[in-house]
């Protein structure tokens, strides 16, 4: 890839088949239409579409209860991984989290999902949990990061 501008933009129920699509190619089983429109009609939820030219590539959602967050999902689609699209993901949810009024973010990652977990060890995420067979068997670690330090609060 070379060094192509990375927009994001609010992502909406309206975008609920596009991020249906985008979660398809990058999980399985992935979330289809209908459970991204209902976890963006959740109170405190919200969400980011990253783009390249105005082609979707990546994506993440989250939600707010009083002072705790969740990425509720995250993914940059395979060609485009590794060019900052991730962080700038994770650091656009945690100042928006923040700004929000949470103190502190938490999400599941797979054990063996070492590049994910690196790029949420770099936003201050740390290992605060376990859920044995998770992902359909997987264990995954919970993480966690406190947003007192996001820019912005």
């Amino acid at each position: 890839m070379t060094a192509a501008v990375i927009s994001t933009h609010p992502a909406t129920i309206a975008h609920g088949a596009v991020l249906a699509a985008l979660h398809k190619q990058c999980f399985d089983p992935p979330w289809d239409e209908t459970a991204m429109v209902d976890l963006l009609s959740m109170p405190g939820a919200s969400g980011l579409l990253a783009c390249i030219e105005d082609a979707p590539v990546g994506l993440v959602l989250w939600r707010v209860a009083a002072d705790e967050a969740e990425i509720l999902t995250i993914l940059v689609l395979p060609a485009y991984r590794g060019h900052g699209i991730g962080d700038r993901l994770v650091e656009s949810s945690l100042t928006a989290a923040a700004q929000s009024g949470a103190c502190r973010m938490f999400l599941e990652v797979a054990d063996s999902n070492t590049a994910a977990q690196a790029l949420y060890a770099r936003h201050g995420f740390t290992r605060v949990g376990i859920r044995r067979g998770y992902y359909q068997g997987q264990d995954a670690y919970v993480l966690s990061a406190s947003l007192g330090t996001v820019t912005g609060t």
